[in-house]
């Protein structure tokens, strides 16, 4: 997406580098999104400017990258010469079970062979990572035995889920304050208190949708998770195809809604854009599925929030015409604004 006369468009272009899939993608929150990092299965991790569609940095490993992180500083570092960006500590999580940390103001090279830090042994792996996640002073990793691991420079607390019966935990992402959701194959989403990681403040059981246009017969196993620019919303990617949308009251889940209609099958990653905008904005949702497809959904101001900016204040008249005529005849305290075809299964 493009910015056009402080209204967004769509144009296509691709970063060429990796020599194999991609497995995972982290943008900076920090300079208007402009870094991206990637992780591949070609051993590399690549860091990137959008606005050239140039690699600034290129990790090596020894093992296919799985899962990449962002932790911001305020410090600011020379990249590649004159690219000057605030400084960032990078997280890679790879197929052999390391986490490696490098952080950028000692990226002398634009080839990286060697991290700054081996963070394995810290988080005492034993099972795959599938995702890694960071707050401003924790780094948390979702691994196949069901757990979520958090390191706080300080010591390392374990969060199990269900012990009934083995899952993989593939999700976890931080709220704001103490808090963290995670969720996995046993279709739960948790809600933690980092401060007291013995038990989760509450989980939620999601059940299979069998309404919508496109139900189809997968579980609703957590694929993906993200909260909202203001911590008050958090979506949840489902594997029949829906996007489940809750928040927290009392530190406890409530569900507030289901989008239905839109992928015909698991829905990979989610993303709640701000398209640089530094007013938070809980109302647009992007999600990408296994299907291919890449939707825009508008929550309204029922569910988003009455301060959030409508569409029509972000994006381009000419994304929302063709798909008004549904809006005028919506059912739903949601609307489906318009889908991209990806035309590949994303992963992350």
């Amino acid at each position: 997406l493009s910015s056009s006369l402080s209204l967004m468009t769509i144009s296509s272009f691709s970063l060429k580098g990796h020599k194999s899939s991609v497995n995972c993608l982290e943008c900076s929150k920090n300079n208007d999104s402009s870094l991206l990092l990637s992780g591949s299965d070609d051993k590399t991790a690549r860091l990137w400017d959008v606005r050239t569609s140039k690699t600034v940095l290129c990790m090596q490993t020894a093992s296919p990258v799985l899962s990449v992180a962002f932790r911001e500083l305020s410090a600011k570092v020379e990249l590649a010469g004159s690219f000057s960006k605030k400084a960032s500590v990078l997280f890679l999580a790879m197929e052999d079970n390391t986490i490696h940390e490098y952080d950028l103001r000692q990226a002398g090279t634009p080839i990286l062979t060697q991290p700054t830090n081996d963070l394995t042994e810290l988080f005492e792996l034993t099972e795959e990572v599938n995702q890694i996640s960071c707050s401003k002073d924790r780094i948390s990793v979702a691994d196949d035995g069901g757990t979520v691991r958090i390191w706080d420079d300080t010591k390392l607390r374990v969060l199990h889920g269900d012990r009934s019966a083995p899952f993989l935990m593939t999700s976890c992402s931080f709220r704001s304050g103490d808090q963290l959701a995670s969720g996995g194959t046993d279709c739960s989403v948790y809600l933690w208190d980092i401060g007291r990681p013995h038990k989760p403040l509450d989980t939620i059981n999601i059940t299979r949708d069998d309404t919508g246009a496109n139900q189809i017969c997968n579980p609703p196993m957590i694929h993906s998770l993200s909260w909202s620019p203001s911590g008050r919303l958090l979506a949840s990617g489902l594997g029949d195809g829906t996007v489940g949308i809750m928040t927290v009251v009392k530190k406890k889940f409530l569900q507030l809604s289901r989008l239905r209609n839109g992928h015909s099958d698991s829905v990979a990653s989610l993303c709640f854009p701000n398209f640089g905008s530094s007013k938070s904005n809980d109302r647009l949702l992007a999600s990408a599925g296994t299907d291919g497809l890449i939707f825009f959904w508008d929550l309204n101001a029922t569910i988003g929030g009455k301060t959030s900016r409508k569409p029509s204040e972000v994006l381009s008249p000419e994304l929302l015409k063709k798909n008004q005529d549904d809006l005028d005849l919506r059912t739903e305290p949601y609307d489906l604004l318009f889908g991209i075809p990806h035309h590949a299964k994303p992963n992350w």
